[in-house]
């Protein structure tokens, strides 16, 4: 199991994407991304953060290893958007490209939910009974927390124990945007069943509604249809994420 080993703040995110170009050669950003990491002390702390947020957002899931800055969708809309407007998606393409969090997400919605108090102690049992690996488990989980503490949904009481502070609001274009890396990241199909959506996938974030959403741009984003009692969205071949289509869409 891969760890996530070191916790992320969205504003290193936004900066790092900012700092870079598709093609460049990451080791030659490693002093401006060491200045944005300025907080942290001594080089391989900085140098662990810049791996993962690396791995997870400068580099496609096929290719973890290349040593250039790759396409991915988060890097376009980073490009497009201020950091309050992509906020949410920083967080939710996170959950989409880690396994690990998606499991530990799931473990937080199963045993928590969002709103009542998480003991540290107690829900590091939990993950290590169900997934081993003592190190890795509790390591990513006490980065997942404060990753969390970072996006302004949890606080953080005492050492052990958070308590939730609020969901992610997320607009009608962030939840289009998160329909859509569901489909290409999670799900890797152009098609996806609304009624197969994994709630705890979404427990981070105070999401419209996205029935209505899903109708409200048929045939604008997506088709859009039921059949067989299946609520069913297939992507456009067209869209792309550089082509700034929800920037038409939204007026942005």
């Amino acid at each position: 199991m891969t760890g996530f080993d070191r916790p992320l703040k969205p504003s290193w995110i936004y900066r790092f994407i900012q700092t870079v170009e598709i093609g460049d050669t990451l080791s030659n950003h490693k002093e401006e991304f060491n200045a944005i990491l300025w907080e942290l002390e001594g080089e391989e702390g900085k140098r662990k953060v810049r791996t993962v947020l690396s791995r997870y957002f400068l580099k496609s899931g096929k290719n973890p290893k290349s040593k250039v800055v790759e396409y991915t969708p988060i890097i376009a809309l980073c490009k497009r958007y201020s950091l309050e407007e992509i906020k949410p998606l920083l967080l939710y393409h996170l959950l989409m490209r880690s396994n690990v969090i998606r499991l530990l997400t799931k473990m937080i919605d199963e045993i928590y939910g969002i709103n009542n108090d998480i003991n540290y102690l107690f829900l590091r049992k939990k993950v290590i009974e169900r997934f081993g690996d003592r190190d890795i488990s509790s390591r990513s989980l006490r980065n997942l927390l404060a990753t969390l503490v970072n996006f302004d949904v949890l606080k953080k009481i005492d050492n052990n124990r958070y308590t939730g502070n609020k969901r992610i609001y997320t607009d009608e274009k962030n939840a289009c945007y998160m329909l859509k890396l569901y489909s290409e990241e999670f799900k890797k199909s152009p098609q996806i069943n609304l009624d197969e959506l994994e709630d705890y996938l979404f427990l981070y974030f105070k999401m419209p509604d996205i029935n209505r959403i899903s109708r409200k741009y048929n045939s604008v984003l997506w088709e859009y249809s039921v059949r067989f009692g299946q609520k069913l969205i297939l992507f456009h071949d067209y869209y792309k994420w550089n082509q700034g289509i929800l920037d038409k869409v939204f007026k942005c």
